[in-house]
């Protein structure tokens, strides 16, 4: 017993000292989505305590894209200050991890790695050299180590959170990370209904530039008569009044499509509503010295026990042979 207890009570006196204290950022939300065709069911269903087929896929969706590393380039490259030192949180994230030993670490016997020392100095994903961006590999899966994805289907409601041992950076990564994340999804899902209604405001403005210079047109005819013109004077005019009605008509069918096109848009525009956004001072987790003893004996203990039994087991065997 003494024996085994030796190096488990060792194992957990190193944890007990060495284990940095980890704080933990949370941000709840909820997805609603009022697509046509979808919100009776939806509707109906939550009256039970159910969730949409639909609304469930959803859910999962948005929990996978915050796990991608695209959301996680878009804020691990700005700027922000944490303990007063200001930097790429990406490399604020980096002097975490390597805090912990978590970083690109070597044996001492070994030269040091060049890619513990790296630290971002562009934000251009596309620009990286071999080492940065196995640095932003490494980066992420550390991150996502961190990250923890909880959704509830029969509620629509998420939970976000992060884990680190740095109270300011938890705090900022967590925010970050969801409002990236509802931007991202937002601008995706709506993204073919936008385009549409791009196209189509282009072409209300065209035709609208279109009827107004056709206008000063047949004003500036109209005026260079001066009370003294000939019948094939009035042809210009003839013809400049019906390219205006002709365009007025196009003009009228335009502005209808877009009004569809923006209650399309509207509709069918997701809202993601933050329920509990993370709040200062975070929740602390850290070592617990008793836990640990009760630990140490009970593992010591266990392992004792079978130590034992697995012997008795052999010995028995042995004296049968």
């Amino acid at each position: 017993m003494i024996w085994v207890l030796l190096p488990v009570g060792a194992y957990f006196a190193y944890q007990q000292f060495t284990k940095k204290p980890q704080y933990t950022a949370k941000v709840s939300f909820m997805l609603n989505e009022a697509e046509a065709g979808q919100s009776g069911l939806t509707s109906i269903l939550g009256q039970f305590g159910l969730s949409a087929p639909g609304q469930k896929l959803s859910l999962q969706k948005i929990i996978e894209i915050a796990k991608t590393r695209r959301i996680a380039e878009t804020f691990f490259f700005k700027r922000n200050i944490v303990n007063g030192k200001e930097d790429f949180l990406a490399n604020h994230l980096i002097e975490a991890f390597q805090s912990e030993g978590e970083w690109f670490t070597v044996p001492f016997w070994e030269k040091s790695d060049s890619l513990s020392k790296l630290r971002f100095s562009r934000t251009e994903v596309a620009t990286f050299d071999t080492q940065e961006r196995m640095a932003l590999k490494r980066l992420h899966f550390l991150f996502l180590k961190r990250l923890e994805t909880i959704f509830n289907e029969k509620t629509g409601i998420m939970e976000l959170s992060i884990r680190l041992p740095v109270e300011d950076l938890a705090y900022q990564m967590c925010f970050s990370l969801y409002d990236q994340l509802s931007k991202f999804y937002i601008d995706k899902t709506i993204e073919k209904q936008q385009d549409t209604y791009d196209r189509l405001q282009h072409k209300v403005d065209s035709l609208r530039n279109l009827i107004h210079r056709k206008d000063y047109n047949l004003a500036g005819i109209k005026d260079s008569y001066r009370n003294t013109f000939l019948n094939e004077d009035l042809v210009p005019q003839t013809q400049v009044d019906r390219d205006i009605k002709m365009f007025s008509i196009l003009y009228g069918e335009a502005l209808k499509n877009l009004e569809l096109a923006s209650f399309t848009l509207q509709n069918k525009t997701p809202f993601i509503q933050a329920l509990d956004l993370p709040m200062k001072p975070l929740e602390l987790k850290k070592e617990n010295l008793l836990m640990n003893m009760i630990k140490t004996l009970l593992i010591s203990f266990m392992l004792t026990l079978g130590f034992v039994i697995v012997r008795k087991i052999w010995r028995d065997s042995l004296q049968t042979n």
